[in-house]
């Protein structure tokens, strides 16, 4: 699955609708529908060097139309009700033959079922997390234990992987780039054709230079003294968590992270443990 945060910086990636695809051409894109078989008809060979991935929303009937179409394209799936429709990403596991496969879960009472079964199915996932309560947090962290630890969780589980993979080699993050909500890195074209910031940012006033949010957002919170100021996790989260609500208390959202920050430190020390390729100890 190509990720945002892989594209150059001076990129912008247009999230767009099937039926604005001939206006976009010549973009970087995620193209999104509701119909597997429109997806297959209406995307051409041509099209494809500019795809990010396709989403396919409300998971419909028809995702054979997808399996051998494009091999290689990565394909997410968005699963709007997770508490109770779950049960349909068996629909979708033979996707996995010929394509990187992700669940979009929004993160609400429930989630951790889909998660659970997407997760064991090989499936991708991308949580939706927005500003979790008290009992979403025990959720995530349910679902953070199994990332780390079960071995049958063979793939990302994001935000998780990304901030731990961060965190472990020491390298810049952003939340808002891995939860693709950054305006320097994705738009959203709404059905209209109209242009929109991304996710959890939709239809707010960020000023003439969106592309400059999330710097000028952090700024703004470091300088008033927020919760922010003090935190340890700031410099990957650069403010995610206290949108929209600045009153947002973050000490569960902490515990997640002070448990990858801990996950890092082991798997870094894990990794130097490992003695350079051929590099023989004596018996």
């Amino acid at each position: 699955m190509t990720e945002t945060t892989s594209l150059a910086a001076d990129s912008i990636i247009y999230h767009v609708p099937l039926e604005h695809l001939s206006a976009c051409r010549g973009r970087h894109l995620i193209v999104r529908s509701d119909d597997p078989h429109a997806l297959v008809d209406r995307i051409g060979a041509a099209d494809l060097n500019d795809l990010a991935y396709v989403q396919l929303r409300s998971l419909p009937s028809g995702s054979e139309a997808l399996v051998h179409w494009a091999e290689g394209l990565g394909i997410e799936l968005v699963l709007d009700s997770p508490a109770d429709d779950f049960a349909r990403l068996y629909e979708y596991a033979k996707l996995l033959d010929n394509h990187p496969v992700r669940v979009l879960l929004p993160v609400e009472p429930g989630f951790e079922k889909a998660a659970k079964l997407a997760a064991s199915l090989q499936f991708a996932v991308r949580l939706q997390v927005g500003q979790p309560t008290v009992p979403l947090i025990e959720s995530l962290a349910q679902v953070l234990d199994d990332y780390l630890h079960r071995p049958t969780v063979g793939q990302p589980i994001d935000y998780f992987h990304s901030v731990l993979l961060g965190l472990c080699h020491r390298q810049p993050i952003s939340l808002w780039a891995i939860q693709e909500e950054d305006p320097a890195l994705v738009r959203h074209v709404d059905t209209g054709g109209e242009e929109r910031l991304p996710g959890k940012l939709a239809g707010a006033e960020v000023g003439v230079r969106p592309e400059a949010f999330v710097e000028q957002w952090a700024n703004r919170l470091r300088r008033e003294g927020a919760e922010c100021a003090e935190c340890p996790f700031f410099a990957p989260c650069r403010g995610y968590f206290k949108w929209p609500r600045r009153d947002y208390d973050c000490a569960g959202v902490r515990t997640l992270f002070s448990t990858l920050q801990q996950a890092a430190e082991a798997l870094r020390a894990d990794i130097a443990a490992i003695p350079p390729a051929g590099d023989v100890s004596p018996p």
